[in-house]
């Protein structure tokens, strides 16, 4: 086989590749076979039926034809794997026949167009000091915030005569028409006022009362009736106000395990600390990639344009402009932080171990909720392996180069990420007792090993005096 690479732009490269007669013949000699138990030629068992004159009952280029697609893939995946350094696929290869062979012995060439990764140089990591948003958090706002939302779990809902406002629980019947014609009507028992879709429906409801009805318009801005006049009648039959429980420690005894509203109130801030920390972990991690992304990196526009015209095709003629761009833009930062991360994996030398295989792909299936052997199966199935292999790279080599750079705040205060990162001491434990383990488990199977050589020679020696006598 012989394989001429042809750049022909940072982001394509076309694989001009020849299959010599010589490298064809295993394939044509195996689709031979498969012939050969199908046709039938007097003098000739099934199976047995020369090569000549299989050619010649069905044509070299029919045999030729059923093995091209297993040959060209052949080729093509032999061509990727000897040139592996200088040619790293991010898609599906554009395939085009120039030269098939007319008989056997004459060669076979073909091209293949390839969008690959770009050769790019990441910026420096080893000390360096990267900046950090870290997310503005009020802990007392939101420990109010997770007792209210708390305290709505346990409320009733007591009636109301009083004017309805927002967050009142309506009993109301509404009807809506196009012109004098109706095109919905429902009954609505537990409507909270505030959560309506239909525009000016909540600001009528708005200062009623339980038995009164009302009629108002609306544009709908979206659906079959986008953009026309509708008209909407509403009728109140009743109306309910939230009444929320005390805060006390009777409270917190039947809405959480704790016996105190002190003990609650201390598990919910140890909640919105680690909450805390998740925010500051992937603001650090959004701030190392952006620092990476700093130089250039060419992207496969041809590429990107195509996923962006299969996204926004999705969303029909309603697509804005605004959506399209969004959609550009998100699969162009999709695409240049895969690049980066394969690079940083790349310049890191980052491999994993079975332990890290099975860490990520247990975290993911417990993402999913669904179990272990399963979610394995599903990705075998869908061919997500190496896709999913690949992404638990990236997540490696990232943790990896962040423990490499000082992370600041605002400020120029150093950031403790350790609960994200890592602890390199307990790392260190970990591997070494990992090494000790291993050396114990060498030392025993030498041993083991030694020991039945032992026996095999005690045995070889009484089977030689025995013969001696």
């Amino acid at each position: 086989m012989k394989v001429t690479i042809n750049r022909l732009d940072p982001t394509k490269v076309q694989l001009d590749i020849t299959a010599s007669g010589e490298d064809l013949a295993p394939f044509i000699n195996k689709e031979r076979d498969v012939i050969a138990h199908r046709i039938s030629i007097p003098g000739f068992r099934k199976g047995h039926v020369p090569a000549k004159l299989i050619d010649a009952k069905v044509g070299y280029s029919y045999i030729l034809d059923r093995a091209l697609e297993g040959i060209v893939k052949n080729f093509y995946q032999k061509a990727l794997q000897e040139n592996k350094d200088e040619v790293r696929p991010i898609d599906a290869p554009q395939i085009s026949i120039t030269n098939l062979p007319a008989k056997p012995g004459e060669d076979l060439s073909f091209e293949a167009q390839i969008v690959v990764r770009p050769d790019i140089s990441l910026p420096k990591i080893e000390g360096e000091e990267i900046k950090v948003e870290v997310p503005k958090v009020d802990e007392e706002k939101e420990l109010d915030d997770a007792l209210t939302k708390l305290r709505h779990n346990y409320s009733t809902l007591v009636e109301t005569s009083a004017l309805i406002k927002t967050d009142n629980y309506l009993d109301m019947d509404l009807k809506i028409f196009d012109g004098d014609k109706e095109i919905e009507s429902k009954r609505e028992p537990s409507y909270r006022v505030g959560s309506s879709e239909i525009p000016g429906l909540d600001k009528t409801l708005r200062g009623m009362r339980k038995g009164e009805e009302a009629t108002f318009t609306f544009t709908p801005k979206s659906g079959e009736n986008k953009g026309k006049e509708l008209r909407a009648e509403v009728k109140v039959n009743d109306v309910k106000r939230e009444e929320l429980p005390k805060l006390d420690d009777e409270f917190a005894k039947e809405a959480s395990e704790f016996d105190t509203l002190s003990e609650l109130k201390e598990a919910i801030k140890k909640q919105i600390s680690a909450r805390r920390d998740a925010q500051v972990a992937n603001a650090a991690r959004d701030a190392f990639i952006n620092y990476l992304e700093g130089v250039e990196i060419p992207l496969p526009e041809d590429m990107i344009k195509s996923l962006s015209d299969e996204q926004i095709a999705k969303l029909g003629k309603d697509a804005t402009k605004a959506q399209k761009a969004e959609i550009t833009s998100e699969l162009e930062k999709a695409m240049k932080e895969q690049i980066v991360l394969d690079q940083l994996s790349d310049d890191l030398k980052t491999e994993l171990t079975e332990g890290d295989i099975t860490r990520f792909l247990g975290i993911t299936a417990q993402q999913f909720n669904i179990p272990l052997p399963e979610f394995i199966n599903m990705v075998i199935r869908n061919g997500q392996f190496e896709e999913t292999i690949s992404t638990a790279r990236h997540q490696k080599a990232l943790v990896e180069g962040m423990k490499k750079a000082d992370f600041v705040d605002e400020n120029g205060e150093k950031l403790d990420l350790s609960s994200f990162l890592g602890d390199e001491e307990e790392e260190k434990k970990e591997k070494q007792a990992t090494d000790e383990a291993r050396s114990m488990a060498a030392a025993s199977l030498a041993a083991k090993k030694t020991d039945e050589a032992g026996k095999q020679s005690s045995k070889s020696k009484k089977g030689s005096a025995k013969s001696g006598k």
